[in-house]
């Protein structure tokens, strides 16, 4: 079993060009041959899936909600105006009645910086799917 590691170790370690190397040597030498066919359409139908996967990730859009502040109001109404533009009056007006809503249909990159953001000031925010 040893002998057996020390080969998928230094299997892994390969490069393209050895891999290439190694196929002909088990190819000429051994008369190995190696169907591959079965490998391709899988590996293919794989990316596609991550491919979809990914693309209907970026297609998803967020509605962030304010559902709780944290000890102080100020540095929330501050963030919340820096957020949507709104003067700090609006957005005080925002924070006395929660959950309220902050912003709309933004990506999940921007919904998780802003949540990063009101981590930081001890606020609560809740990311929910956009209809």
């Amino acid at each position: 079993m040893n002998k057996l590691n020390t080969i998928a170790k230094n299997l892994v370690k390969l490069n393209i060009k050895e891999i290439n190397k190694l196929y002909n040597i088990l190819e000429k030498k051994y008369n190995i041959k190696i169907d591959n066919s079965n490998l391709s359409i899988s590996d293919n139908s794989n990316i596609q899936k991550e491919e979809e996967v990914t693309k209907n990730t970026q297609d998803i859009t967020y509605d962030i909600y304010l559902n709780s502040l944290g000890t102080v109001k100020l540095p929330v109404i501050k963030l919340i105006s820096n957020i949507t533009g709104k003067t700090l009056t609006e957005s005080k007006s925002l924070i006395d009645k929660l959950p309220s809503l902050i912003k709309k249909s933004i990506n999940l990159e921007e919904a998780k910086k802003i949540q990063e953001d009101f981590k930081k000031i001890d606020a609560n925010i809740e990311l929910k799917e956009s209809n």
